[in-house]
């Protein structure tokens, strides 16, 4: 098992790091479009920018890893890749941030019942349009739900780098424990996203 340091900023004035940025992390290195099955979870707010990322074939030896607050796992070139984020022990709460507008995002979506559509190309990656796009979606579809919604996990057939012709569905909501949404580009679908409701 291979474990390397990873450091974070945060997005805007937001005190955790933001699931797209831990996402973009854990896929960073592989070519675009090599990756197969790919799965992405957050499992609690990354609060520390200092991390832990944890890399194996083995789904196995992660079971080592304590307080694992992200997991991803991905088929490249015939073999699978499993791993894991933690936040470093001991790690201080630097306040180093960069800008992150997502209403440039909401601006140039439209949504229409249980659907919303990206109308112009994004200035951000995939998932941060596809995570931006579904949380202004879902305060539009539950307007009185008392909490903030959060991306908990993505589900996607192959790694996805577009930034036009997002389309997204949504299609179940357990109890606002649980939403899930497909993801659509060019009219066709490519995986599911989740999101959770929790006490702000």
């Amino acid at each position: 098992m291979e474990q390397r340091k990873v450091k974070f900023q945060y997005k805007g004035s937001r005190s955790y790091i933001h699931g797209s940025d831990i996402f973009n992390v854990m896929i960073a290195g592989f070519p675009e479009g090599g990756l197969l099955a790919l799965r992405f979870s957050v499992h609690g707010f990354v609060l520390s920018p200092s991390c832990d990322l944890y890399e194996s074939f083995c789904k196995e030896d992660l079971n080592f890893v304590s307080d694992i607050r992200a997991r991803c796992q991905f088929e490249h070139y015939g073999k699978m890749h499993y791993l894991a984020l933690a936040e470093a022990p001991n790690s201080s709460l630097a306040n180093e941030r960069y800008a992150y507008d997502e209403d440039q995002i909401v601006s140039i979506s439209s949504h229409n019942g249980e659907e919303i559509q990206l109308n112009e190309r994004s200035p951000f990656t995939f998932i941060e349009t596809v995570v931006a796009m579904n949380k202004y979606h879902h305060q539009m579809l539950f307007p009185n739900a008392s909490g903030k919604w959060v991306f908990t996990r993505i589900d996607l057939q192959h790694d996805c780098h577009v930034k036009e012709n997002i389309h997204l569905v949504f299609k179940n909501n357990m109890s606002f424990r649980l939403t899930k949404s497909d993801v659509l580009v060019n009219g066709e679908k490519v995986g599911d996203i989740y999101f959770s409701l929790v006490q702000s």
